[in-house]
C-alpha cells in the first residue's frame, strides 16, 4: 500500500476526492523516503501534465519537446508504488510526476501560511521543465517565469543525476519563484542582503517542506536522537547533487549548522545566505531543546513526543517567517530588518502573555553568534491609516493620489524623476496558531508601494553621464480598524536620521555608498563591456557579483539579478566539519 503520511492534512478532507501522486522525500540516495500526495481534485484540476498552478512541459530550454507525458486526468494510478513497478530513476514520466507533486504539496502548505492563493505574474500555470538541459545545474528564470532542471553523468556515480528527482532542489527553485511573485522588484535591488535572503529563504522552504513529512521527521530522530545540534537530513542540502559534482569525500551541508555573524558575513550572496539560514536553524534547535528539557522531555518520550515538539516548533517558525512576506518592503530589505519584522509581526498576533517564542527569537537574533538585532531601524508608522480605510475605490489613480498626499510620511523623496509604481492595497484574513486553546482569525491591511528614481553616474569608458534606475518603497501594515502599526521602508531609515525628506535622502546616500563599496569593480567592468550582449545566465563579470547592469536601447540602465545558479549556490554554502 502506498504511504500517505504527510503531516499536512488533505486540503479536501471532507470529500476525499483526491488522486495519489508519488514523490521522493529526499532523492534517489534515500529511496525508502517516499510518499504519495493526495492531490485535491475538488479544489484544483489535472489536465495533461498540469494543473491551475503548474504545467510540466517536458522540453528543453527552447521548448523543443523531449519526452511525452501521461494524461494525468485519465490515468488511474500515479502512485509511487505504481511507478516503482514500471521504473523510477530513469523513467521520464515519473520524473514529471515527482516534480509536479513536490511543487503542488509545497504550494498547499505555503498558501495556508500566507493566507492567500498565489498567482504567478503571467497569471497562468508556472512552466516547469524537468529535463531542460544537460548540465550540473538547475535554475529559476524570472521573465517569463519558469523552473528549469538539469541532468548529468557523474564520475562519482553509476547512474545519472536528475535534479528534478531531488526534493531539496525542486523546493529551492520553487522558493525563488514564490518570493519573486511576492516581491518582483527584489530582482532589481542593489542590496546584497536581499539577494542573500533570496537564497536563504529558498533553502528554508526546502527544509520546512521536508518537515511536513512524518518519514523525514523519523529520519531526523534516527540521526540525532532528538538533539538537533547533530548533523542530519535537514542540514544536508541536495546531497546527491553535491556528491555527483564534487565526490563523496565531503558532507554537503546546507549551512544550517554554521554561518558567520552578520557583521562578518561575506559579500558573495550564496555564502552570505548562510547567516540567515544558520540563524533560523539555531532558533529551531533552541525551541526544540527548550521543549525537550522543560516541557515534554521528548527524548525520554521517544519519537512520538519528539515529533510533537518538532512539529510545534516548525509551525511557529513557519508562521512567523511567512507572515512577514506581507510586511516586507516591495523593493528590498536587510537581514536585521527581517529579524525586526518577525518580532513585530508576532507582537501584533499574540498578547504579551504569549511572548516567550518571540522573546527567544529576539535573543537568538541578538546573540554574539548571529548579531542580527538592530533596534535603530525605524519602523514607526505615520498616523495615515484612516485615509486609506476611507477609500471607496482602490483603482490605481485614486490610490496613487492618496499615497502622494502622504509622500513625506511614507518616505517617498521629492524629485522630478520620481515615478510611482503599481501601488496596492491588500487585505488578508488568516488563522493564527492556537492561543488559550482557541484559533484566532487575524485581519490586516497592507499598503504596498514602490517608486523609481534615476541616479546619475559617470560612464567609466566614455566619461559621459548615464542614468541608473533605483527602486525604493515601503509597506504600511494596518490592523483591522485601519490603524497603522508598522512602516517597513527601503532604503531603511534609522531612528537617528532627521525627520521627513532629509531622513530619506540620508538613507539613500547610505545605501548607494554601500553598494558602490561592495561592487565598484563589477560596476565599472560591466559598464565597460556594456556593448557585449550578456545573458542573465552568464557568469558574473566579476566573481561574486550577483547583478548585471543592463543597458536598454532607450532609457536608464537597470540593475538586474543574475539567474539563480544551483551549482554556484552549493559551492558557496558547503563547508567541512
Amino acid at each position: 500500500m502506498a504511504k500517505t503520511n504527510s503531516l499536512l492534512p488533505p486540503l479536501n478532507a471532507k470529500s476525499g476526492n483526491t488522486k495519489p501522486m508519488g514523490m521522493f522525500l529526499q532523492d534517489t540516495t534515500l529511496p525508502e523516503l517516499y510518499e504519495d500526495y493526495p492531490f485535491p481534485l475538488d479544489e484544483d484540476y489535472l489536465f495533461g501534465t498540469g494543473s491551475s498552478k503548474f504545467l510540466i512541459r517536458d522540453a528543453n530550454e527552447r521548448d523543443l519537446s523531449l519526452y511525452p507525458g501521461l494524461s494525468w486526468d485519465r490515468e488511474q494510478d500515479l502512485s509511487f508504488n505504481h511507478f516503482k513497478k514500471k521504473g523510477l530513476i530513469d523513467n521520464p514520466q515519473f520524473h514529471q510526476v515527482n516534480t509536479f507533486t513536490v511543487l503542488s504539496h509545497n504550494q498547499a502548505w505555503i498558501e495556508k501560511e500566507v493566507g492567500q492563493q498565489l498567482v504567478w505574474r503571467g497569471r497562468g500555470p508556472l512552466v516547469v521543465r524537468p529535463h531542460a538541459f544537460q548540465g550540473e545545474n538547475a535554475y529559476y528564470y524570472a521573465n517569463p517565469q519558469s523552473l528549469n532542471f538539469g541532468y548529468f553523468s557523474s564520475p562519482f556515480r553509476r547512474a545519472p543525476v536528475w535534479t528534478c528527482l531531488s526534493h531539496d532542489v525542486v523546493s529551492h527553485e520553487q522558493g525563488h519563484a514564490i518570493l519573486d511573485t511576492f516581491r518582483p522588484l527584489f530582482m532589481h535591488t542593489m542590496d546584497s542582503d536581499t539577494n542573500a535572503l533570496h537564497e536563504s529563504l529558498a533553502d528554508l522552504l526546502a527544509m520546512f517542506s521536508a518537515l511536513e513529512h512524518t518519514d523525514v521527521v523519523k529520519q531526523v530522530y534516527a540521526e540525532t536522537g532528538g538533539d538537533m545540534r547533530h548533523p542530519c537530513i535537514l542540514t544536508r542540502f541536495a546531497e546527491e547533487f553535491g556528491t555527483g559534482v564534487f565526490g563523496a569525500g565531503e558532507p554537503y551541508l546546507r549551512s544550517a549548522l554554521e554561518g558567520p555573524p552578520y557583521d562578518k558575513a561575506p559579500k558573495e550572496v550564496h555564502a552570505r545566505s548562510t547567516v540567515w539560514t544558520a540563524t533560523m536553524y539555531d532558533l529551531l534547535e533552541q525551541l526544540v531543546d527548550t521543549a525537550i528539557n522543560h516541557e515534554s522531555r521528548a527524548v525520554e518520550g521517544g519519537f512520538e513526543e519528539f515529533s510533537v515538539v518538532l512539529s510545534k516548533a516548525v509551525k511557529w517558525i513557519k508562521g512567523m517567517l511567512f507572515r512577514t512576506f506581507h510586511y516586507m518592503p516591495p523593493t528590498a530589505l536587510s537581514m536585521p530588518m527581517l529579524a525586526r519584522l518577525i518580532y513585530e509581526a508576532d507582537v501584533h498576533v499574540f498578547p504579551p502573555k504569549h511572548a516567550k517564542f518571540r522573546d527567544l527569537a529576539k535573543e537568538v537574533f541578538g546573540s554574539e553568534k548571529h548579531r542580527l538585532w538592530d533596534e535603530k531601524i525605524d519602523l514607526k508608522a505615520p498616523d495615515v491609516g484612516a485615509d486609506f480605510g476611507q477609500l471607496k475605490s482602490t483603482d490605481p489613480a485614486t490610490l496613487s493620489r492618496v499615497i502622494m498626499k502622504h509622500a513625506e510620511d511614507l518616505r517617498i523623496p521629492r524629485g522630478d524623476s520620481i515615478r510611482l509604481l503599481d501601488p496596492r492595497l491588500i487585505t488578508t484574513t488568516r488563522e493564527s496558531d492556537e492561543v488559550d486553546s482557541e484559533v484566532q482569525r487575524i485581519t490586516e491591511h497592507y499598503l504596498e508601494y514602490a517608486y523609481e528614481q534615476i541616479e546619475v553616474n559617470r560612464d567609466p569608458q566614455t566619461g559621459d553621464q548615464v542614468g541608473v534606475a533605483l527602486y525604493g518603497g515601503g509597506t504600511l501594515v494596518m490592523d483591522e480598524q485601519w490603524k497603522a502599526k508598522i512602516l517597513a521602508s527601503y532604503p531603511e531609515v534609522r531612528k537617528d536620521d532627521p525627520e521627513g525628506n532629509a531622513g530619506t535622502v540620508r538613507a539613500w546616500a547610505r545605501t548607494r555608498d554601500r553598494f558602490i563599496r561592495s561592487n565598484r569593480r563589477a560596476i565599472e567592468k560591466n559598464l565597460t563591456e556594456r556593448d557585449r550582449p550578456r545573458n542573465l545566465k552568464d557568469p558574473p563579470v566579476v566573481p561574486g557579483c550577483p547583478v548585471l547592469l543592463i543597458a536598454p536601447e532607450v532609457g536608464p540602465y537597470h540593475i538586474t539579478r543574475r539567474v539563480c545558479n544551483l551549482r554556484e549556490h552549493i559551492l558557496n554554502i558547503r563547508y567541512k566539519r
